[in-house]
C-alpha cells in the first residue's frame, strides 16, 4: 500500500511537466537548461547546453543560476524537475518543469 502511495505521488509530480510547446517555446528564448538528475544519470547522456546541477546540491549551488532568465529543469521522468521548480521558484527564480532527458531530446531532434 505504502509503495502504491509512492508511486502516485512521483506520478502526479511527473506529469506535471509543461507541455512540449511549450518547452520548446522556453528553449528557443533561451532558457537556462538544468539536468537535476544526479552526476551518474547525466553521464548516461545529457541534453546540449545542459548545465549538470543534481536536486541534492541545487540550494547550494544556486549562484550558478541566472536569476534574468527562466530556469528550464528537466531530470529522468520529470518528478525530481518538479520538485526542484517548486523549490527555486520558491527562491525567485523563474523555473519550469521539462519532464525527462527523453522529452527534452526529442524536442530538441536528438
Amino acid at each position: 500500500m505504502l509503495i502504491g502511495k509512492l508511486k502516485a505521488k512521483h506520478d502526479a509530480l511527473a506529469n506535471s511537466k509543461l507541455p512540449p510547446n511549450e518547452v520548446a517555446k522556453l528553449l528557443k528564448a533561451g532558457a537556462f537548461l538544468v539536468d537535476v538528475r544526479p552526476k551518474v544519470g547525466a553521464r548516461i547522456g545529457m541534453a546540449p547546453g545542459a548545465t549538470n546541477i543534481s536536486a541534492f546540491t541545487l540550494k547550494r549551488r544556486l549562484n550558478e543560476l541566472p536569476r534574468d532568465r527562466k530556469i528550464l529543469l528537466y531530470c529522468h521522468s520529470g518528478a525530481t524537475a518538479e520538485k526542484a521548480k517548486q523549490a527555486l521558484n520558491a527562491l525567485g527564480f523563474q523555473a519550469f518543469n521539462g519532464g525527462g532527458y527523453k522529452d527534452i531530446m526529442k524536442i530538441l531532434g536528438k
